[in-house]
Order: structure tokens, then C-alpha cells, then sequence
């Protein structure tokens, strides 16, 4: 029975360091394509870099918005270290905090997709609210490299 026992409590320790992995690289993957590169390409749109897409432009502001729903469920207790993250210990240190500015953020992005932007002007408005979120989160949540 020891022996099970001890066997289980091992499995179940290499299980929650590959499930912290997972959150870490997954957290990672979604800021990459689901806010960076939409994001990018918002930006390339209020520049005036690519031809003015409504349609392409509210399929960027839904997917991040679809990709950040769950983003605070990617930071369970425990994936503080590892994967080489840049998560700043101030996300589980206030958890609330962090939730209330992906709040906001969504509610920006809410905001934007209702605007519906025909233009490149009408995008920039909204754009400001929804980069200046990015960067505040940022600025609170993330440990910048050097």
C-alpha cells in the first residue's frame, strides 16, 4: 500500500510540473497569436501600411477577444517559475488585480468590436483604449527582458 501510495504521490508531482508547463507555453502561445499578431495587424491597418479591411479588423478585435476569455486560467498557483515566462509574480500576488484589468480590457475590446470601425480613422479611436490596456497590463503583469 506504501508503495502505491508513493507511486501516485510521484506521478501526480511529474503530472502538475508538465500541467504548469502547459499553462506557461500555452499562456505564451495565446499572447503570440492571438493578441501579438492580431494586434500587429490592427496596427498595420491604423498605419495605413495594408488597405483598410472592416471586415478583416472586427475578425482581429473577436479573436483576441475570444483568445483572452480564459487567459487568467493560464496562471494556476505554482506556474509562477519555469518555461522561461515573463509573468511578473504580482499576477498571483493579486490575482483580483489582474483579473480586473483583463476586465477592462475586454471591455475595450467589447467596445471596439460594437464601434465596428469602417475606417481608418474610426479604427484609430478605438485602437488607443485597447493598445493603451496591452501596454498598462504589461507594464503591471510582466517582467520585462533585458
Amino acid at each position: 500500500m506504501n508503495k502505491l501510495f508513493l507511486g501516485v504521490a510521484a506521478a501526480a508531482i511529474l503530472f502538475s510540473g508538465f500541467a504548469h508547463a502547459d499553462a506557461i507555453s500555452d499562456r505564451k502561445a495565446m499572447m503570440k497569436e492571438k493578441n501579438g499578431a492580431q494586434m500587429g495587424a490592427l496596427a498595420k491597418f491604423a498605419k495605413g501600411e495594408t488597405p483598410y479591411d472592416a471586415a478583416a479588423v472586427l475578425a482581429a478585435l473577436t479573436t483576441m477577444k475570444e483568445g483572452t476569455a480564459t487567459f487568467a486560467d493560464l496562471f494556476p498557483a505554482g506556474s509562477e517559475t519555469g518555461g522561461e515566462t515573463t509573468a511578473s509574480p504580482k499576477i498571483w500576488e493579486d490575482m483580483a488585480g489582474f483579473k480586473a484589468a483583463l476586465a477592462k480590457f475586454h471591455g475595450d475590446l467589447d467596445a471596439a468590436i460594437a464601434a465596428a470601425p469602417a475606417d481608418q480613422a474610426a479604427l484609430g479611436a478605438v485602437l488607443g483604449s485597447v493598445g493603451g490596456n496591452c501596454k498598462s497590463c504589461h507594464e503591471s503583469f510582466r517582467v520585462m527582458k533585458n
